[in-house]
């Protein structure tokens, strides 16, 4: 039995309705309740982790046994669930296995939030799904974001020209623009394809006028608030045509396997689509040199979610209106923006932004 279960407490109702009464909680918060209509992805979650626990071989599914199983799982069976179980809504020949950062958080936050509730009605005495984010790489991190100097650092490193202008020199920091710059998402990044490209953008980010070198890129995603428009800066457009004058001829000196990768913006040095890894591996040794030259301590996380959250924050802080801020995110609502509450400045007469 789980050293964090509570074996003498009489464990009322089945591991659905410990949910429904999560469910109730979450719909009565004075901040952002949780509505019926976004309940239903979570009621789905919860329900597709029951099934897999109790489909695992050598399972029983009486209700005692199935009680137990939800109650003794670990942040181990989770993180093998979200392998097994959560998979990308598409995927095309040649593509990464990988599903989008938002549905693993979703995932993740469900699993947690649950579980806390658990905790709270006293049938767990702690929760187990704690670390859930950190040990699936998710990074949340409770919005960890870079100090402003070492974001500094960063866009000076980004703005010089490169004396080595090999080509995948070129496409690393053509990468890191296009995360500076408008934010994208890992999953965002490894799935952009030549056909999203635009270099003759009708919109523009906010307070900036359109500009005849800049590059418009066109997102796609499953939610409608991932599919949206957005607008390089002149630095950044200048990074991607960089790497897009080399990117053909490299593509084909590797000789692909997969057609699929003939049509995406970026690929590894192997000519395969990019992986976390690899976004992981440039951006963590950006970071580390980053702090180091500016005399920081490293960050808990050093991936590019930490990038990401750096750079709404700074959308944030200079007066980029909410809305626009949730569009060029990709973000379906406010809450979203929730993580960020702590890093705004409260006491330099600045309306707080996120409502």
């Amino acid at each position: 039995m789980s050293t964090n279960q509570k074996p003498e407490k009489n464990q009322v109702g089945t591991p659905l309705d410990w949910f429904e009464s999560w469910l109730l909680q979450r719909s009565v918060e004075r901040e952002n309740p949780l509505t019926p209509e976004a309940a239903e992805p979570y009621r789905y979650i919860w329900s597709s982790w029951c099934q897999w626990l109790l489909g695992r071989p050598g399972q029983k599914t009486e209700q005692g046994s199935w009680t137990d199983l939800v109650l003794q799982a670990s942040p181990a069976d989770a993180m093998e669930f979200l392998l097994d179980r959560v998979k990308p809504a598409t995927q095309r020949n040649g593509s990464a296995r990988e599903i989008s950062i938002v549905t693993r958080e979703r995932y993740c936050m469900v699993l947690r939030g649950v579980y806390d509730h658990l905790r709270q009605l006293e049938l767990l005495t702690e929760n187990p799904m704690k670390r859930l984010y950190e040990l699936a790489g998710e990074d949340r991190p409770d919005a960890e974001v870079l100090p402003d100097s070492v974001w500094n650092h960063l866009e000076r490193l980004a703005r010089q020209e490169p004396g080595d202008r090999s080509p995948f020199v070129l496409r690393d920091r053509a990468l890191i623009w296009l995360m500076l710059d408008v934010a994208l998402t890992p999953a965002e990044l490894s799935a952009l394809n030549l056909g999203q490209l635009d270099e003759a953008p009708a919109i523009a980010m906010a307070g900036e006028g359109g500009s005849a070198n800049a590059i418009a890129i066109r997102l796609q995603g499953n939610r409608a608030a991932q599919r949206r428009d957005l607008q390089l800066s002149e630095q950044a457009s200048a990074a991607l045509r960089d790497w897009l004058a080399v990117r053909t001829d490299t593509l084909e000196k590797g000789h692909p396997d997969a057609l699929v990768v003939s049509e995406l913006v970026f690929f590894t040095e192997r000519r395969k689509p990019l992986s976390r890894r690899v976004l992981f591996h440039l951006t963590s040794k950006l970071i580390a040199a980053a702090c180091q030259a500016t005399g920081h301590e490293l960050p808990r996380h050093l991936g590019p979610l930490v990038l990401r959250n750096t750079a709404i924050l700074h959308w944030l802080k200079a007066g980029m209106p909410q809305e626009e801020v949730l569009r060029c995110a990709g973000y379906q609502g406010r809450i979203s923006l929730e993580h960020l509450r702590a890093h705004l400045p409260r006491d330099s007469g600045q309306a707080q932004p996120i409502e």
